[in-house]
């Protein structure tokens, strides 16, 4: 009688056992339901930003590229403005220093001079 007093006791808790890991699975079930209904009401959203985000990585790489044309060409103007004073200054140099004087001397070449500071002074 003792025995099937024991046994009783224990299968009424392997019960209660069983019944409360039922309720847990139920639950994570649920869950995993609106976890699963939320994974699929963001997949388009999902799409449309990954879209979004790809055609703004086009765009950046078309601007980038025009951006580094735009940085090509104006090197090129500046080496041609640099190569350009530097011929100037190679020309003036080779003129004899009798030359050099009278142009410092004449109103003609002070105010063509100051024109020409002010020139690239806006350029």
């Amino acid at each position: 009688m003792v025995y099937t007093i024991l046994i009783s006791i224990v299968f009424i808790a392997e019960l209660i056992i069983l019944t409360a890991a039922i309720t847990s699975l139920l639950r994570v079930d649920k869950i995993i339901i609106s976890l699963n209904e939320t994974v699929d009401e963001a997949k388009p959203k999902i799409k449309d930003v990954s879209e979004l985000t790809r055609k703004i990585s086009e765009q950046i790489v078309e601007l980038s590229e025009d951006f580094v044309g735009q940085i090509k060409a104006k090197q090129e103007d500046t080496l041609i403005k640099h190569l350009n004073k530097i011929l100037i200054a190679v020309l003036l140099w080779k003129l004899n220093s009798k030359t050099i004087k009278r142009i410092r001397r004449s109103k003609f070449a002070k105010n063509t001079l100051r024109a020409f500071a002010l020139l690239q002074s806006m350029v």
